[in-house]
This record gives C-alpha cells, sequence and structure tokens, in this order.
C-alpha cells in the first residue's frame, strides 16, 4: 500500500496554476513594449533605406539626363509627370515607366520603394485620380518643389546638381522627404490635391513647398511634411537621409534648407 502511495504523482493546486498564469502574463506585458519598439524600429529604418534608394535614383536621373528630376506640371503629357514617375528606371521598375510611355499606364500595383512601412496605408488608387485620370501607385515621399520646381521634365532649364553644391550645397538642400499623411487617409483609395498618384505632375500629391512638420494625425491633409515615426526623415541633395525633429517646424533653420539658393549658413541642431 505505501509503494502505491509513493507512486501517485502530485499535480498543480488551482492556485499554483494562477500564478503561473500571472506570471506569464507579467512578462508578456514586459515583452510586447519591446517587440513594438523593435517593430518600429524596423519600420523607420525600412524607411530610411526607401530614401536612400530614391536618392540614388534621383542622382542617376541625373547623371543621365544632366538635370535633377522637377516635380512636373498638370499638361496630362508624360514628360509632364512628376519626379516619381521618371526616376522609376532607377528604383528597378522600368515596366512601369515603359507602360505609362506607351499610354497604359501600370494599375493594381504599388511601388515598395514609394511607400512607409509603419503606415501600412493602401499602395494605389483604385476608385479615381486627378488628371490625367490614370489609376496608380502613392508615394509617401514627396519633393522639395522650392528646388525641384514644378515644371515639365522636358524643361532644359531644370536645376542641376553643380548649380546646388555652388550655392546652398547639396548636404544642406533637401530634395525629398516624408509627406504628412491623416491617419483616416491610411486607407485611402482614390488620388486627389495632396495624396495624388505618381502618373500626375505638379499637384501637392507628390511635393510640398511649405516649412511645416507634424506627426500623423487627424488635423486634416495640407502642405505639410510629416511622419508616422518620432522625427520626419529628409533626403538632402548628397543622398544623405535626416531624420529632422518636429520642434523644426516653421524654423529659419528648416527653411533654409528647403532652398537651392539660400547662402545663409545653417547650424543643424
Amino acid at each position: 500500500m505505501s509503494l502505491l502511495l509513493r507512486r501517485i504523482k502530485r499535480g498543480f493546486t488551482l492556485i499554483e496554476l494562477l500564478v503561473v498564469i500571472a506570471i506569464i502574463a507579467i512578462l508578456i506585458g514586459l515583452l510586447l513594449p519591446a517587440v513594438q519598439k523593435v517593430r518600429e524600429a524596423a519600420a523607420r529604418m525600412s524607411c530610411q533605406n526607401n530614401m536612400k534608394q530614391i536618392g540614388i535614383a534621383m542622382q542617376s536621373y541625373h547623371d543621365n539626363a544632366g538635370k535633377i528630376p522637377s516635380n512636373g506640371s498638370n499638361t496630362g503629357t508624360r514628360g509632364d509627370w512628376c519626379w516619381a514617375y521618371q526616376i522609376l528606371p532607377y528604383i528597378e521598375a522600368a515596366n512601369i515607366k515603359a507602360a505609362g510611355d506607351a499610354g497604359t499606364p501600370t494599375s493594381g500595383v504599388g511601388i515598395k520603394t514609394y511607400l512607409c512601412p509603419a503606415r501600412g496605408r493602401v499602395a494605389f488608387s483604385s476608385t479615381g485620380a486627378n488628371s490625367p485620370g490614370f489609376n496608380g501607385p502613392f508615394t509617401d515621399y514627396k519633393v522639395n518643389w522650392n528646388t525641384a520646381e514644378n515644371r515639365s521634365n522636358l524643361d532644359p532649364n531644370r536645376l542641376t546638381l553643380t548649380v546646388i553644391t555652388t550655392q546652398n550645397g547639396t548636404t544642406n538642400t533637401i530634395f525629398a522627404g516624408e509627406g504628412f499623411l491623416d491617419t483616416r487617409e491610411y486607407r485611402k483609395t482614390y488620388g486627389d490635391n495632396w495624396e495624388e498618384v505618381i502618373y500626375s505632375g505638379g499637384y501637392g500629391g507628390t511635393g510640398r513647398g511649405g516649412t511645416s512638420i507634424t506627426k500623423d494625425d487627424q488635423s486634416g491633409q495640407g502642405d505639410k511634411w510629416g511622419s508616422p515615426h518620432g522625427a520626419c526623415q529628409f533626403l538632402f541633395y548628397d543622398g544623405s537621409v535626416r531624420g529632422l525633429t518636429y520642434d523644426l517646424s516653421g524654423s529659419s533653420i528648416f527653411n533654409n534648407a528647403m532652398y537651392y539658393n539660400n547662402r545663409t549658413p545653417i547650424n543643424w541642431p
């Protein structure tokens, strides 16, 4: 009888089980913020890498065309479409540009390089777009139209990197940055005004000119730079990417970096 008793295995009591569950819950609670921070850091790095690829593409376009890509104009012709359309061959999307040039712009696809992964937004329009009216890819990154003007990409008078180098300098002049997006529009399926597709030119949907830098919220679209990250990332003409804090919004420092012909020394914080 005593041998039988020794062979009986003791199980968990209800209290012990509850203690174990409580410990697991605490560990999960401690782990989730860390996992979230890792995800946010990974999304920010991926976004930064997108902008670096855009920088390389911009410089490659310049090497080939002898001019920087412009934000285009709204006449509807392919040569007037924006910078993001013009540099497609240099981000391994030559087939999309070829289709557009042939008069049959590709729809139903997004371009990963043009999308910030932290937003998880709709990648392309499917229910309408501005002139010339083609559905196509959105871009989270907007050109600085104070320098990359709203003019045809066939215009021989467009700016060159040499001119920028001899004035404000490529290390101090912004080419593009993250454009503000109202969080309610992350699921937007149509292009208009401040969020236009790349099959267009001269619109605020592919460019910005103001000095407002606002973290994504629900304050409404406008001529604003912005980001879902802790800082808004900007691409400079030398190919570098820097995160600018939101307290630089409206500042003289940020304003000076927007103009290639500014000659005021910029003392970055």
